[in-house]
């Protein structure tokens, strides 16, 4: 497995097909909670291939692609918020590449990018139904925190926040 941080629109349209996957898969999930699909489609997953690269190439920001051969397995992504702290996010692995490390990997370049541009705390947005993901974000040290942003009406019963130190 290979995990690089990608700059080129090329490589944004394939992290943005793997979130359109992901965004599929979130809102099928989110419909058992009565999240309306628009909803959760504008609230997370309203980026164009352009404008994640806009976000991701920023300083203090960073986006990752993990490959296994020549095949796309995953992708995570990392951007200052609004008070200054990171927040990883477009966390995503490819069914067929689960359970071959490609999580860890992903986090683990983000938290090292993270780490070298000298952020001290990370922050990040999940959901309920989420556990795999929520029990590999424990394992790499982050807890549940207060709410750091606005969310949507439908989706405050279903948003875990977390954070850790760097």
């Amino acid at each position: 497995m290979e995990v690089r941080a990608i700059s080129s629109l090329a490589d944004f349209e394939q992290a943005h097909a793997l979130i359109g996957a992901m965004s599929k898969w979130d809102a099928e999930q989110s419909r058992k909670f009565g999240v309306p699909d628009a909803e959760l489609i504008g609230y997370i997953y309203g980026n164009t291939p352009e404008t994640l690269m806009d976000k991701f190439t920023e300083r203090d920001a960073g986006f990752f692609l993990a490959r296994i051969d020549e095949n796309i397995a995953g992708c995570a992504g990392y951007s200052k918020s609004d008070d200054g702290i990171a927040e990883l996010q477009n966390i995503y692995v490819s069914p067929e590449a689960r359970g071959k490390g490609v999580a860890r990997g992903l986090i683990a370049a983000c938290l090292d990018a993270i780490r070298n541009d000298g952020y001290t705390i990370v922050r990040l947005e999940t959901a309920t139904f989420m556990s795999e993901a929520i029990a590999l974000y424990d394992a790499f040290g982050f807890r549940k925190s207060g709410q750091f942003r606005s969310v949507p009406p439908s989706l405050q019963p279903i948003t875990v926040f977390m954070e850790r130190e760097i």
